[in-house]
C-alpha cells in the first residue's frame, strides 16, 4: 500500500469517518472514494478533489500527493493576518459577497480589511496554521461568554468550512456579518441530510438547529486576543 493511501485511511480512522461520509462531503456519490482508492493511484486525485479532501481530513495537500509549493515574490507579506471590519461587510450582499475561497482558505476584499496582525512563528506553529490560513475579527455581544468576551479579537483558520470535528466556528449570519458559535453535528453518520446544532456558551442564549446547507462556515476558532 502506497504512502498516500495509508495516510488517507489512517486519517479517516482517526476522525471516525468512512468512505461514504467522505465521498458525500466531497460532493460525489457514496462509493466514489472507495472506488478511487481501489482502482486508481491516490496521488492522481484531481486538484479540486484533493484540495477538498485535504480540508475534510485536516491534512496538508502535500500529504495527498500535491507538489510542494515553491516560495514566490507574492509571499512577501505572507506573515500578515487580515483583521476584518465587520461593519464594512454589512449590506449590499454582505460579508459573504466580499470573500474569495481558495484551496488555502479565504482571501478578503480590501474593502473589509481594516488592519493586519502579525503573530510569532512559534504561536502559529502551536495553532497548527500558517498566517495565510488565518483571519481575525472583533467578537460582538455576550453569546459566547465566558469563553469569548465582547470585544475580544478572534482568530480563525479559514481552511475549515465544515464542522468536523465539533467545536467553535465562525459563521456568516443572515445580515452579512459574522458570529462565533459552538457547532455540534446531530445527524447520524451516513445520513443523507447533515444537521448541525448551533450553541452559545452563555446559557441565556437559546440553541438552534439547521442543516449543513443552511449555514455558511467561515472558519474554525483557533484563539483570541483579550484587551
Amino acid at each position: 500500500m502506497d504512502q498516500v493511501r495509508r495516510t488517507i485511511l489512517k486519517r479517516m480512522q482517526e476522525r471516525g469517518l468512512n468512505y461514504k461520509e467522505v465521498s458525500l462531503e466531497l460532493g460525489k456519490n457514496q462509493a466514489y472514494l472507495q472506488q478511487f482508492m481501489e482502482r486508481n493511484v491516490p496521488n492522481k486525485l484531481k486538484e479540486d478533489v484533493r484540495s477538498r479532501l485535504a480540508e475534510i481530513l485536516d491534512l496538508p495537500e502535500e500529504d495527498l500527493g500535491a507538489p510542494s509549493r515553491a516560495l514566490t515574490s507574492s509571499d512577501s507579506k505572507s506573515d500578515e493576518i487580515p483583521e476584518i471590519d465587520l461593519v464594512a461587510g454589512l449590506g449590499a450582499g454582505g460579508f459573504v459577497a466580499l470573500e474569495h475561497t481558495t484551496k488555502n482558505g479565504i482571501t478578503f476584499s480590501k474593502e473589509v480589511v481594516r488592519d493586519h496582525w502579525r503573530l510569532p512563528e512559534w504561536m502559529l506553529s502551536r495553532m497548527g496554521v500558517k498566517a495565510s490560513h488565518v483571519a481575525a475579527f472583533p467578537a460582538q455581544g455576550d453569546s459566547m461568554s465566558p469563553t469569548i468576551g465582547d470585544g475580544d479579537v478572534v482568530f480563525i483558520d479559514t481552511r475549515h468550512r465544515v464542522p468536523s470535528p465539533d467545536g467553535i466556528y465562525a459563521l456568516a449570519d443572515e445580515f452579512g456579518g459574522v458570529v462565533v458559535k459552538r457547532l455540534e453535528v446531530t445527524s447520524r453518520p451516513g445520513a443523507e441530510t447533515i444537521t448541525v446544532k448551533i450553541i452559545s456558551d452563555n446559557p441565556r442564549h437559546s440553541e438552534r438547529e439547521f442543516t449543513l446547507d443552511e449555514i455558511h462556515i467561515v472558519g474554525r476558532y483557533i484563539g483570541r486576543f483579550t484587551v
